[in-house]
């Protein structure tokens, strides 16, 4: 997407969590298209808010500011000033950035400011039993999860707000395209999942994608059933660049759709779920592989989920929720009492999973279930 927007005549710039090459990398291998770069590489203090280091490009940048080594100012404000300067400097000119912000994270360690202040009792808190049997994914450092959660979500929505204020300023509110999405969602203390956010519940699977374009795209809401790699192309077409997305690209451009909601394009009947694990590792015990754990396939009204053993991939558990009676999804629902619908799930499933030549459709995985 940084490439191609590049080309296009943008100037472009991220800021935030991005995974660059390896976690023990020295500097900065590829921005993909991308002309500035602040905030974290692929480092372990990614999911630290006060990390010992940020990037800004190619640099280290350093915070000596005490004895631990480690930056004194929430790295989440610092990433969000250089944004705001980003727009600032290119306001005379087309630019694209990208805020990938680490807020809201299952590390909860925020300031204890007058944001933090308007949720520390309002809870009646629950500890969170996640990944690893630990209080909050194993990453907890608040004794008020859903206090800090809360502060971290108007936190974000504060620097939207900046960010909103600062177009207006600028004088560019109204020809600049502002989409705000998420990577996954979380189930905080619901489900007793062991993955907070990889489920096929509807608090990890159901993200938002609000556009605002004044003037081409009337507010209103839409059931589309998006995919993460929906974005990219989507992206693009909302920009005029749809002749520029690859042919190699899985997702769909549904640009079509938010300009006119009767726009003769074929809307998706449900969208995929996926869920991968690490695989066989070398022997310095770094992951190689990985392991197709889950798959699954999310309508407007059903929610499927099949899991396999590692071992000789047969069904192991399985997931079935009828999201219109059961919103909440706290009846799984019996495969053998629910055979038709099964059935259509599975037939859709296995179309959209040959498609992007999934290992399930390659391995014929759960043949005996899902029509290849």
């Amino acid at each position: 997407l940084g490439k191609l927007m590049k080309s296009a005549g943008y100037t472009t710039g991220i800021f935030g969590k991005w995974g660059l090459g390896n976690p023990g990398s020295v500097s900065i291998p590829n921005k993909m298209g991308f002309d500035e770069f602040y905030g974290y590489n692929c480092q372990r203090q990614s999911h630290s808010f006060y990390p010992d280091h940020l990037w800004h490009n190619e640099e280290k940048v350093l915070f000596p500011e005490n004895e631990n080594n480690a930056c004194k100012t929430y790295s989440q404000d610092l990433i969000h000033e250089q944004a705001l300067k980003f727009i600032r400097d290119h306001k005379e000119q087309p630019f694209f950035a990208m805020l990938t912000y680490t807020l809201p994270h299952a590390e909860l360690n925020l300031p204890h400011d007058s944001i933090y202040k308007m949720y520390e009792n309002s809870f009646e808190e629950t500890p969170y039993i996640g990944k690893f049997d630990k209080v909050y994914g194993g990453y907890n450092t608040s004794e008020k999860p859903l206090a800090s959660f809360a502060a971290m979500v108007s936190r974000l929505d504060k620097y939207v707000g900046d960010v909103m204020a600062e177009l207006k300023e600028l004088g560019l509110d109204k020809n600049t395209i502002v989409i705000f999405a998420s990577d996954h969602g979380e189930t905080m203390c619901s489900q007793f999942t062991d993955d907070p956010k990889n489920s096929p519940y509807s608090e990890s699977m159901n993200i938002p994608f609000l556009v605002r374009y004044p003037g081409h795209i009337q507010p209103r809401v839409d059931n589309l059933l998006m995919s993460a790699p929906d974005i990219m192309p989507t992206v693009l077409g909302l920009c005029g660049l749809g002749d520029s997305i690859p042919s190699n690209v899985q997702g769909r451009n549904w640009a079509p759709l938010f300009f006119d909601e009767k726009a003769e394009i074929e809307r998706p009947g449900g969208a995929l779920y996926i869920q991968n694990l690490d695989g066989e590792k070398d022997a310095d015990g770094k992951v190689q592989t990985y392991f197709p754990s889950s798959r699954g396939y999310k309508t407007a009204r059903y929610t499927l989920a099949f899991y396999i053993d590692k071992k000789d991939h047969k069904l192991k558990k399985s997931l079935l929720f009828d999201d219109e009676k059961d919103p909440y999804q706290m009846n799984n629902l019996p495969l053998e009492e629910n055979k038709e619908i099964v059935a259509e799930l599975c037939r859709e499933m296995g179309k959209e999973l040959k498609a992007i030549d999934d290992p399930w459709y390659k391995e014929r995985i759960l043949s005996d279930m899902i029509p290849y």
